[in-house]
């Protein structure tokens, strides 16, 4: 009986670490491929916005944040020629 609920234990713990890999498998993106692609920007902004307790601190969202200010301060300097 003890080794039986051992072994279903191992099982459960394996199969709940699987499942948050894969969720974790997501291509983060970088700030510089932000800053290339702007409608992506825009749109990761909007899904760390609408959900900031489950977003806001994930890689894309830190990203995402950090390639709007590379935004606008590249829009200020060229505001500035």
């Amino acid at each position: 009986m003890r080794i039986t609920t051992s072994i279903l234990l191992v099982a459960a713990a394996a199969s709940l670490a699987s499942c948050n890999e894969a969720s974790n498998s997501q291509q983060t993106n970088t700030v510089g491929w932000f800053f290339d692609h702007r409608d992506e920007l825009q749109a990761t902004l909007k899904r760390c916005r609408d959900n900031p307790g489950e977003r806001g601190n994930t890689p894309d969202c830190i990203n995402a944040n950090e390639a709007r200010k590379k935004i606008t301060v590249q829009e200020m300097k060229d505001a500035l020629k």
